[in-house]
């Protein structure tokens, strides 16, 4: 096992809002991680940090040397007219027998894969996307909801995708079935803290559960207490 990625100390706010507050955890290159938290927690943005799009009021993230990085783009990166061939070759800087046998683990053959990129659907265009990262060969994708208006043959498609991919992953999603299926631990953003839980999110969520209905038990037998004094 080796590390990745470090956060140290992160903190990070908007305002009078506290996303990270000296939060930190370790990304190492042995699994899959299911990044999860409430709406608006922070989770988007300590992913840009990573990817240096934005930057910390405090602390650090720190890229190893051996980090190859991925990221699954929400934007359009298709120039006009150009085929998901052409696009692959040019992103990548690989042949074409290359990225068209990449292609073909994402069902990109015939015109999917040499007519005009940009007239496919959101669901094909994210396959083409996916097979550009593949070909870029990380060691570490960063996938932020990656399954938002996918198909559903897409989204099976993905998931076969990363429970097949041999290094890590740090996934941000809201599809507990979809983090189920394809991580293997759990990273929590709360209160502008992370916390790292060894095991998948359906275990993470119970042992949550257990640890407020236990709180619970314990304010209710302290206020018997105080109740009887």
């Amino acid at each position: 096992m080796a590390v990745l990625l470090d956060i140290k100390n992160a903190s990070k706010r908007y305002g009078d809002q506290i996303l990270l507050d000296e939060a930190s955890a370790t990304v190492t290159d042995d699994g899959k991680v299911g990044f999860v938290g409430r709406n608006g927690a922070g989770k988007s943005t300590l992913l840009r940090v990573i990817l240096g799009e934005e930057e910390l009021d405090g602390g650090e993230v720190i890229h190893h040397p051996r980090l190859r990085l991925g990221y699954l783009r929400q934007h359009d990166p298709f120039l006009p007219e150009e085929s998901a061939l052409d696009f692959l070759m040019r992103d990548s800087s690989q042949p074409d027998w290359k990225c068209g046998e990449v292609a073909g683990q994402f069902e990109l053959k015939g015109d999917y894969l040499h007519g005009p990129v940009r007239e496919l659907s959101g669901g094909w265009q994210t396959r083409v996307k996916l097979a550009a990262l593949l070909l870029h060969e990380p060691n570490l994708l960063l996938l932020d909801e990656p399954t938002n208006f996918l198909d559903l043959r897409t989204q099976m498609l993905l998931e076969h995708f990363l429970r097949n991919f041999r290094e890590s992953c740090l996934i941000v999603s809201h599809d507990r079935g979809f983090l189920t299926a394809t991580c293997d631990r759990t990273l929590d953003l709360s209160r502008g803290k992370l916390t790292t839980y060894p095991g998948k999110i359906d275990a993470f969520l119970d042992h949550q559960r257990e640890q407020r209905e236990h709180l619970q038990r314990v304010n209710a037998a302290t206020l018997a207490k105080k109740r009887q004094l």
